[in-house]
């Protein structure tokens, strides 16, 4: 098996390339021999991942973001190769649903002798992939404006994502949407946000569907009717902390497919990247990848 160091370079406030020189060398400790590629241009790591995983069984080591991440996982569906998820990102939200850890050494050395195990995808219209959580409305709007907030180096990734909240905030806007849920069920009206899930964190921690599993063959959606702008005040700090469930402005589902579909064109962020669309269909691709998963030891 070779192992490899995928490394998105700006990811993590540019320290990208220094940890994965930190991982060579823990690597070698345990005489593990590594090699360290970096990415060059957007969807290259998806390019390198395919590649190689067409010339050999590999362990790639995933520096970046959830972004970087489902460059890699879209690379290597079909292949035996697999993914070790490092924290080097603003969110870091899928590592959460696979580790016990958040520290890069102590990831490293639990996945020596871990063997990787499998996770599902969700496969998007258009052959795209998410391995953590798609957003669409008010969500994916606070993770495009994000960006407005991503200049200041000093900030936190979890402090930048809640200052975006407040900034998307002032607009207080709905949308509409037409949402089938595996041909049996519609829900068709103004929305906050509707989310489908794969993993069970997004924006630093947020918890919009607190029962979504990586391996359990199944999207989690949560739709959120339509609210003001004082019902989202009151609304978001429970809906941070997963205890919206039981609030009746959110429907909590558990399926296979979805489908979106909207008069006008509206946001969808894909594990932190937004596009820009009117239909949207999500189905669940059981076990399509390899993923070392990390307890406690």
């Amino acid at each position: 098996m070779k192992h490899i160091i995928l490394t998105n370079p700006v990811s993590g406030k540019q320290r990208g390339l220094k940890q994965s020189i930190i991982i060579q060398k823990l690597l070698q400790k345990y005489h593990i021999s590594s090699s360290i590629i970096v990415s060059e241009y957007p969807g290259h790591l998806t390019k390198l991942a395919h590649d190689l995983s067409q010339t050999a069984h590999c362990r790639f080591y995933c520096v970046g973001g959830d972004g970087s991440l489902n460059e890699i996982i879209s690379g290597i569906i079909g292949s035996n190769s697999e993914i070790v998820v490092i924290p080097c990102g603003t969110g870091n939200d899928f590592l959460r649903s696979i580790s016990d850890y958040n520290s890069l050494r102590k990831i490293i050395i639990a996945s020596i002798n871990q063997k990787a195990q499998k996770a599902d995808v969700l496969k998007l219209n258009h052959n795209r992939y998410c391995i953590n959580i798609l957003n669409m409305g008010f969500d994916a709007m606070v993770a495009k404006n994000v960006d407005k907030f991503r200049k200041f180096q000093f900030l936190s990734g979890k402090l930048k994502y809640n200052l975006s909240i407040f900034y998307t905030l002032l607009s207080s806007r709905n949308f509409h949407f037409k949402i089938r849920l595996d041909h049996t069920k519609i829900y068709k009206g103004n929305f906050t946000l509707a989310v489908i899930a794969n993993g069970k964190y997004y924006g630093g921690g947020i918890k919009p569907c607190p029962n979504a599993c990586v391996n359990d063959g199944l999207i989690s959606t949560c739709i959120v009717d339509s609210t003001s702008l004082f019902q989202k005040l009151f609304f978001l700090p429970s809906y941070k902390k997963g205890k919206h469930i039981t609030l009746k402005q959110a429907h909590i589902d558990q399926v296979k497919e979805v489908v979106i579909v909207s008069t006008e064109k509206f946001p969808v962020s894909i594990d932190g990247e937004v596009i820009y669309t009117n239909k949207l269909s999500a189905k669940i691709l059981k076990d399509a990848i390899n993923v070392v998963y990390i307890p406690k030891f």
